[in-house]
């Protein structure tokens, strides 16, 4: 056998595997044709040959190994057992990249991202990722069915490319042209994987050189974008501006107001799972029926609501420190996953510890899970309750952990154990895929556009069964209550398909004994809630935060948000998006139309963005991201 078969057969495979991404690229677009921007057939079709360019270096980084394997000029590779470890080795590699590329097809809707090695951090940490994995393998048995065609595909063309191997096989004949042909091949593949002949080799963010920010992740494959974020140093500090114009942009350090006097309420913090902004009647006046949050929506006329409240991010892991310790995500990893996750951070409950409060996170899931327990102890926590201190398998989901209204009922319970004043915070649970409620509420909650209504109805009940309780205890009226969301969800109203409506949620401020009732209609965000909280405690300590107090005058009413190297700027009508490789910025309103409109607004909104990561960026690779006495940040 000629070696020049080997160097063919190698481009026939790497070939059908590039066939094979550019197919997972456009299931990629159809089973989520509604979270992309409106597509022509021509500009699909020019995605996908931008797209060829991150294929080609993801296919030739991950076989690597397998191209050098192939090129390898002695006697022995012209054997069977070396050709069935070629064979091995191609199966092998490349349905890892089919799983994980297929994997976003569903994955996608929920982060609007494509996964990161930050996923790998994740299901180290989280024990019951195996059971989230085997159920979106049933639920969307579609997709699986998919893989496997996929997968037997490559195996048939893996068969049919095989070398064929003679009992007896003669030596390699090695020749001028091979030797020509394999140089030229490894420099390919070097090129390849770099991307090509510019300076420093391509990455995620230079997909948005052929596309906006919705539409980046059909440019991008999902080996490419974990390949790229392995080990890699996230967060860079920047230099945009000297000290002291800095300090006139932003401050994080928060001072009391020594005249007034500490209120030593307690604190409640309710964090509803997946709660979109846009499944409550109270901030769609044109939603037929009821909506799917009938009490939230009744206790919204009882307390102070942002009408323009935003996520700081688009996953449970990036929501709860944003809500609780005032820290958005606005690097690539999430921080309880990252090089960074022993920094020292303010949270509400090491704060309030200092005001003589205990403090307690309650979360009906499988202990363990998104790295939660450790978080609530590494940010001043006392006690964190799960699914094992729940400790009845009964109520159990079978997929998540507790069901709501059960869950509820123990934090109720588990509240009135607690000496005042307390800080205490609970997730809930079960508006989560498979959106599973309760045998015995089948029915009784509306169904909408999206699966998810149902357990969104259903959670909403689990919140009105627990304020029904906590009503009659003897706490209750002196508890300020914090409610809000972890995330949105998938998107089922067109009027939230745009920047930032996939952001959009709501947060409200209830408290039974104090006439804090109205509305509060600039923009506002999930950091603002740890100011806000403390602001209206006439908290009297210095603290730092990064958000700004509903309760406190300030000029920069804003939301700021991280995804895939593009940081999103909300403020009032207008939504930024900025680049920081190339220092492009894009203006858009909430309707979803691009501006073209330049001036001080845009450069002034600009020079916040850029406040923000510059102080973001030093204070979190310097680990200064806490009260007290600070060096200078330059």
């Amino acid at each position: 056998m000629n070696n020049l078969n080997n160097i063919f057969t190698l481009i026939k495979r790497l070939a059908f595997v590039l066939l094979l991404f550019v197919i997972m690229r456009n299931l990629m677009y159809i089973f989520n044709v509604g979270m992309f921007h409106h597509l022509s057939l021509w500009e699909l079709v020019e995605l996908n040959f931008y797209g060829l360019r991150f294929d080609i270096s993801a296919i030739m980084a991950t076989n690597s190994l397998l191209l050098i394997l192939y090129l390898i000029p002695f006697d022995f590779t012209n054997t069977k057992w070396y050709s069935k470890l070629l064979n091995s080795l191609f199966l092998t590699t490349n349905i890892i990249n089919i799983v994980a590329n297929l994997s976003d097809v569903i994955y996608y809707r929920f982060t609007l991202k494509r996964t990161t090695f930050e996923f790998i951090h994740m299901f180290q940490e989280d024990s019951g990722m195996f059971n989230i994995i085997s159920s979106f393998i049933f639920d969307f048995w579609y997709i699986s069915i998919l893989g496997v065609a996929l997968i037997i595909a490559l195996v048939v063309f893996s068969i049919k490319t095989s070398l064929v191997i003679e009992d007896n096989p003669k030596k390699c004949s090695f020749s001028i042209k091979y030797f020509a042909i394999s140089i030229f091949l490894l420099a390919l593949s070097v090129l390849g994987t770099r991307g090509g002949f510019q300076l420093r080799p391509i990455s995620i963010i230079d997909a948005n050189k052929y596309t906006n920010s919705e539409n980046q992740a059909l440019v991008l494959n999902t080996s490419f974008t974990i390949i790229k974020t392995f080990g890699k140093q996230r967060v860079e500090i920047k230099h945009y501006f000297p000290h002291e114009k800095l300090e006139k942009l932003i401050s994080v350090d928060h001072i009391p107001n020594d005249t007034l006097n500490f209120r030593q309420l307690n604190v409640v913090v309710i964090i509803m799972e997946s709660l979109s902004k846009e499944h409550s009647a109270y901030f769609n006046k044109d939603i037929q029926g009821k909506g799917f949050t009938p009490f939230l929506d009744s206790l919204c006329d009882q307390s102070m609501v942002c009408t323009q409240a935003y996520a700081n991010g688009r996953k449970s892991i990036e929501g709860i420190p944003a809500i609780l310790a005032s820290f958005p995500t606005l690097f690539n990893d999430a921080f309880i996953s990252s090089n960074y996750s022993a920094n020292r951070i303010n949270s509400l409950a090491s704060l309030l510890k200092n005001q003589a409060y205990s403090s307690s996170f309650f979360h009906g899931g499988n202990n363990g899970t998104m790295g939660f327990s450790n978080f609530m102890a590494s940010i001043g926590f006392d006690n964190y309750y799960g699914r094992n201190e729940y400790n009845n398998e009964m109520d159990f989901d079978g997929k998540w952990g507790i069901f709501d209204h059960k869950f509820f009922s123990f934090f109720e319970e588990e509240l009135s154990k607690k000496p005042e004043p307390f800080f205490a915070s609970i997730f809930s649970l079960s508006a989560h895929h498979p959106y599973t409620i309760p045998k015995e509420f089948e029915g009784k909650f509306p169904k909408g556009k999206g699966e998810i209504q149902q357990s969104i109805a259903y959670s909403d009940y689990a919140l009105q069964q627990f304020f029904e309780k906590a009503k009659n205890t003897s706490w209750f009226s002196n508890t300020l209550f914090v409610i809000t969301a972890d995330h949105t969800s998938e998107v089922t109203d067109e009027n939230y398909n745009n920047e930032g409506g996939k952001y959009a949620i709501p947060i409200l401020y209830y408290m039974p004994s104090d006439s804090l009732i109205g509305n509060f209609d600039k923009t506002t965000q999930q950091i603002d809630i740890l100011p806000s909280i403390l602001d209206y405690l006439n908290y009297p300590e210095s603290f730092y935060s990064l958000g700004n107090s509903i309760f406190t005058e300030s000029k920069y009413r804003e939301s700021i948000s991280y995804n895939n190297g593009i940081y999103q700027y909300i403020s009032g009508n207008d939504i930024l998006q900025f680049n920081p490789s190339n220092d492009s910025i894009i203006l858009h309103t909430t309707l979803n139309k691009v501006l073209n409109a330049k001036g001080d607004t845009i450069t002034n909104k600009q020079q916040r963005i850029k406040s923000f990561i510059q102080e973001f960026n030093f204070d979190l690779v310097n680990d200064k991201m806490r009260g007290g006495n600070w060096l200078i940040r330059n």
